[in-house]
């Protein structure tokens, strides 16, 4: 059986998918995006060189295609029973995604925020593509903790830590030290090495903070208070974190990232702010954690006003 995977490459939930699929399948390709629209484009891309009538079955996770590019596949017979989707977030939901086959979006599980490395773990191992354990159980979980801020709440550390290594380490080296560290042990547990990576890159992360923070500034968008400034992508949730530790006074922060070619934006105060403005504007995700596409016709616009602008 011939596997093709297309997940989100910009944080570690799209990476667990990766590593779940390549843990199940022996023929496995995959395919990272870093957001909805590159997604889109992607596919689209592949299907008109005919790349994805070569794989059995096609898998999507933690990011969702538009309603147009759900309509093409959908009608593409030699598609449309191949497709698989699954993710978390509340804008494919409200988009009415789920009216198609194969379509599977949950944003909680018992009550509790879920993640889309959870919704493929369940559905890898209730068809008996993957066998549950310690460590994979382990694993997805802390996952979930990270990519639903669940890590902030229970003070789990270690959640986090997953991430900040994957930010040292990048998405190859990264699925590839997983899967070896899932096969070959009982219990997740991070090496000396790992440790000394992530004590550094905390560090670093400091640094960053402070230097993107000097820049911030403050808008109004309808009824909210947005703080705006200019990051590179992987810094956009410690951001985010050291505002809502201090307590700043702006219901969210839309942090632009020139070279992810997206505005993240994470609430501080007002819970659905990130969501509704991220959704204004062509974009979307959770109510406190969504983003908006930084397009060709945005990052122009950016330029023209730099070079009309004397002041």
């Amino acid at each position: 059986m011939k596997l093709l995977l297309f997940t989100h490459k910009s944080d570690i939930d799209g990476m667990g998918n990766a590593i779940l699929a390549s843990l199940a399948f022996k023929d496995l390709e995959y395919i990272l995006c870093t957001n909805v629209h590159d997604l889109d484009e992607r596919i689209i891309k592949e299907q008109q060189k005919g790349y994805l009538y070569n794989f059995d079955y096609i898998y999507i996770t933690d990011l969702s295609i538009s309603k147009e590019v759900a309509e093409i596949l959908y009608q593409d017979k030699k598609l449309n029973n191949k497709i698989h989707i699954f993710d978390h977030h509340e804008t494919p939901l409200k988009n009415g995604l789920n009216i198609y086959p194969n379509v599977t979006i949950e944003i909680k599980n018992n009550n509790t925020l879920t993640c889309a490395t959870k919704i493929f773990y369940n559905y890898l191992t209730k068809e008996k593509y993957l066998e549950s354990n310690n460590i994979l159980d382990e694993f997805t979980e802390m996952i979930r903790k990270e990519d639903t801020y669940d890590w902030k709440r229970t003070n789990d550390q270690k959640s986090h830590d997953l991430a900040i290594l994957y930010q040292s380490l990048g998405p190859k080296k990264f699925i590839n030290e997983m899967i070896y560290k899932i096969k070959n042990n009982d219990k997740f547990i991070f090496t000396k090495e790992e440790n000394n990576l992530i004590d550094c890159k905390k560090e670093e992360i400091k640094d960053k903070i402070n230097t993107y923070l000097k820049t911030l500034e403050i808008i109004n968008i309808d009824k909210y208070k947005i703080g705006v400034c200019f990051i590179t992508y992987e810094y956009r949730n410690e951001v985010a974190d050291y505002l809502l530790d201090i307590k700043m006074d702006i219901d969210a922060v839309a942090m632009i990232a020139l070279d992810n070619s997206q505005i993240s934006l994470r609430s501080i105060k007002d819970p659905y702010a990130p969501r509704i403005i991220a959704e204004k504007y062509q974009g979307g995700g959770h109510n406190s954690a969504a983003a908006i596409p930084l397009t060709k016709t945005r990052r122009l616009s950016i330029i023209d006003t730099i070079f009309t602008t004397t002041k």
